[in-house]
């Protein structure tokens, strides 16, 4: 790209072509090199260190964001700009919580929400340490502190590479839900997953419509298992199967699904909470009601815990009442709500000639809003 060595930030790995990476760029980035080196090897544990540094720090960035009462959308950009610096950069060379507090002042005026340095910087130390008071804005600590995040945002736009486009699935899954005339509960389950699914890198993977065909294909099995009737998501009018829609097909919803369904079982192992029961997964990852077809569900999966709590969505002219949610007590700090889904029901990353791995642009969709627990958490973790 005819920049030089030397202009590269500290620990970099190779310049990516595409925004979108492969599990095997994912797997050799910085990152995980660097994890991998702590755990002498063992690619498991490595593996599963960095998942867990990468879920809290979302966690914190989630709930300083709600703090600073910054729109969802743009705590949403921030994490998919943590998750695109730590593929190519790592956390050897760059503490997460300065990247992440760099992360949330960058989104918040790239989404045009902007918050004061000096505001971000208080409230992300505050959550970090725990402490009900920051530095006093006069000190030299203080004036130290900013003058780090304003050098790690150099840093942070070289390693995007100046690109600063971010686009989130909520457009295309919203458009389906009223295309096909859907439910509340539909649209606001589907929400949930990709929320949910901002714990993991598939936001480097794939683009936004594949990640909205996922979770529409989730929320339809998640409410059949706990409304013992079948959801039937229709076939698209051109004849095709329903997610022509999204001009994905199902092998790349199934690969999604099980990141999504891995990170679940991840966090209940670790947190003994959290996660969805075996039986209420297997049922997710069954493809019965594609066809109008499902069994009935395990009287156990009743009482099996939601994905994460949606933010509230308003209804506007675009956007119709029947999948209006309403919102829920957990979100009651956000703003914003979800972006006005397309008219034509299409993505703003969709492009002729069908769904292509590898194209460009790596949209990060909503984060987790049970953002709290994770977040003392990582306030101790070392990583």
């Amino acid at each position: 790209r005819g920049s030089s060595s030397a202009s590269q930030p500290s620990g970099s790995g190779p310049v990516f072509i595409s925004p979108y990476l492969t599990k095997k760029q994912i797997e050799e980035s910085p990152s995980r090199t660097y994890f991998l080196r702590k755990a002498s090897g063992d690619v498991d544990g490595a593996r599963e260190k960095e998942n867990i540094t990468r879920r809290l720090t979302c966690a914190f960035l989630q709930e300083c964001g709600q703090k600073l009462r910054l729109p969802q959308l743009s705590i949403a950009t921030a994490i998919v700009f943590f998750h695109r610096f730590y593929a190519r950069m790592s956390y050897e060379h760059y503490d997460r919580f300065t990247v992440a507090t760099t992360c949330l002042f960058l989104a918040s005026k790239v989404e045009e929400t902007p918050k004061k340095l000096k505001d971000v910087v208080m409230e992300t130390y505050k959550t970090q340490h725990n402490q009900e008071k920051a530095p006093e804005p006069e000190t030299k600590e203080f004036f130290e502190l900013k003058e780090k995040i304003l050098v790690c945002e150099r840093i942070l736009l070289q390693a995007l590479g100046f690109d600063l486009s971010v686009e989130h699935a909520y457009r295309p899954l919203l458009a389906y839900v009223k295309s096909i005339k859907g439910t509340r509960d539909l649209a606001q389950i589907a929400w949930n997953f990709i929320n949910d699914s901002f714990r993991t890198t598939i936001c480097l993977q794939y683009a936004p419509r594949h990640l909205a065909a996922a979770a529409a294909h989730m929320s339809a099995r998640y409410l059949e298992t706990h409304n013992k009737r079948a959801i039937v998501l229709p076939d698209h009018q051109s004849g095709g199967k329903w997610y022509a829609s999204f001009q994905t097909d199902m092998e790349i919803i199934d690969d999604i699904k099980c990141q999504i369904f891995a990170m679940y079982r991840e966090k209940g192992q670790n947190n003994n909470s959290g996660g969805l029961s075996e039986a209420t997964l297997h049922h997710l990852m069954s493809d019965k009601g594609e066809h109008g077809s499902s069994s009935a569900a395990p009287a156990a999966d009743a009482a099996a815990p939601s994905p994460s709590a949606a933010p509230a969505v308003t209804a506007t002219p675009s956007q119709p009442a029947e999948i209006a949610i309403k919102p829920e007590p957990k979100a009651k700090a956000e703003e914003g709500g979800a972006p006005t889904a397309r008219e034509n029901g299409s993505s703003l990353h969709d492009a002729p000639g069908g769904c292509k791995r590898g194209q460009d642009g790596a949209g990060l969709e909503d984060g987790p809003l049970d953002g709290a627990p994770d977040a003392k958490r990582s306030r101790s973790d070392g990583a």
